[in-house]
């Protein structure tokens, strides 16, 4: 099998000040990681910085656990993305969560805080790993929360997406921004969406990350819209671009 991911860990170390400023769960790790298949993705180990600690609410939990706990899911991830690159092969991209685990070590919710994958079936398939994360139990009397993340590169021998900017679609968000009233979006840029554009400028895929834990809730009555929309034509290859609503 070939090699075309490289897992990296983004943004993992720092102290929440107050409940409102965090993000969501997780779940036990599952008893075996699937077989790589051929074509598939394969991730690589993260390497831990020894002696810090992800800081929470009130409890802390050690850095190097945290790693641990997350890199038995990294093949589980992996199959998330090589099932959905079967819908969009060039799918490829970076995922932040931000975690809330309790008293326990379980995840109480987790969010994926930032992601640029642009394919919301993948998207769910790692967050649902995620969910199932078990963590141990938080240390100093409450429950912990913490960012961690990871990014798989695209697999070499696909031709690779035109990347367009946010200016590039701005006049159709501004053209359809007044549909997304009915998805009760609190306030402007608390989603961020990536989509991937056909030749013609249907949407092929999207999907997005919530910067609140009640944006996230939005996101998919968000993307049922966004899919509706016509973009401007990319012409004969494929377009990926990231917006803010």
């Amino acid at each position: 099998m070939k090699a075309w991911a490289r897992a990296r860990r983004s943004a993992l170390l720092y102290a929440c000040v107050s409940s409102a400023a965090c993000g969501e769960p997780a779940a036990p790790p599952a008893a075996s990681a699937p077989a790589a298949q051929s074509g598939g993705s394969e991730l690589t180990n993260f390497a831990p910085r020894g002696g810090m600690q992800v800081e929470g609410i009130l409890g802390t939990i050690p850095q190097t656990r945290i790693e641990r706990a997350l890199q038995e899911k990294l093949p589980l991830f992996q199959r998330c993305f090589f099932e959905g690159s079967a819908e969009v092969p060039a799918l490829a991209g970076a995922v932040q969560f931000y975690f809330h685990v309790d008293l326990s070590g379980a995840v109480e919710w987790v969010i994926p805080r930032k992601s640029n994958v642009g394919h919301r079936g993948t998207e769910l398939c790692v967050l649902s790993h995620a969910k199932r994360t078990k963590f141990p139990a938080p240390r100093g009397g409450g429950p912990a929360e913490f960012s961690w993340g990871f990014e798989l590169d695209q697999p070499p021998g696909v031709h690779q997406p035109i990347v367009w900017e946010q200016d590039h679609v701005a006049e159709v968000l501004t053209q359809h921004r007044a549909e997304l009233a009915a998805c009760a979006l609190q306030a402007p840029g608390e989603l961020d969406v990536t989509t991937y554009i056909a030749p013609g400028g249907s949407v092929l895929s999207a999907g997005a990350a919530a910067r609140t834990e009640a944006a996230a809730q939005q996101v998919d009555c968000i993307l049922a819209a966004v899919r509706s929309w016509q973009f401007p034509d990319p012409g004969s290859d494929a377009v990926k671009v990231s917006f803010t609503l």
